[in-house]
């Protein structure tokens, strides 16, 4: 009888383990998808200074223009994005250059309805009531402007979808735009001194990166499904 005993509590020992083993479920890995891609303009919305911010903290910026996704979901002016420092470095005695780095993880849309967004920052302008600097030779000819945006489109589909204007209801991929709005294909720092911008890191030599309230970015950004 103490044989039959062990061996039913040997089998009964097992059969719990391998249940065990098959309820515990790996956690998910998968990087969510992409489902749409471009650029836009957006503003800074308060001062945003190297030396007085650190890594985590919460930024905010809106768009500086309307336009439609490409599933026709209106962004309206002024829609804020949400983000946070990545990297934060203040000029010192040590080292005179001085760090900001910006992604952004959330835009708002129409009817409260949020997106979930990678943005980086891919150029920067003046506010739009400045003179531009010598940059503005640069500047070429193709889609976007202060009041749209251009290439968002499906990650799917070759080239992209242009952005429509909301206000005029035109294709934001048009060549023809006024002198000296922005473009939405520039990248790099444009019209401003003392800083420098390679890929989505701004630095300064012998200041603080600091961005003024008005101060136009164009970021580039994912959409994430």
């Amino acid at each position: 009888m103490n044989r039959i005993g062990i061996v039913v509590l040997g089998v009964l020992l097992a059969a719990s383990l391998c249940y065990g083993q098959g309820s515990t479920s790996a956690p998910s890995t998968a990087a969510p998808a992409v489902i749409g891609h471009g650029s836009f303009p957006v503003k800074v919305v308060k001062t945003l200074d190297s030396s007085k911010l650190k890594v985590d903290d919460t930024v905010e910026v809106e768009t500086a223009g309307a336009f439609k996704l490409p599933d026709g979901t209106l962004v309206p002016k002024g829609s804020k994005l949400t983000g946070r420092v990545t990297a934060a470095k203040a000029r010192s005695k040590g080292d005179p250059e001085s760090q900001l780095t910006l992604t952004f993880s959330q835009m708002n849309v129409a009817n409260g309805k949020q997106l979930s967004i990678k943005g980086t920052v891919q150029a920067l302008y003046p506010p739009a009531d400045e003179p531009m600097g010598p940059n503005m030779s640069t500047m070429g000819t193709s889609a976007g402007g202060s009041a749209g945006g251009a290439g968002l489109g499906a990650s799917s589909q070759a080239g992209g979808v242009g952005i429509t204007n909301a206000k005029s209801g035109s294709d934001t991929e048009s060549t023809s735009r006024p002198q000296g709005v922005m473009d939405m294909k520039a990248t790099g720092v444009q019209g401003m001194d003392n800083l420098q911008l390679d890929n989505g890191v701004l630095t300064s030599k012998g200041n603080n990166v600091k961005l003024g309230s008005g101060v136009r970015i164009i970021l580039r950004v994912d959409i994430l499904g």
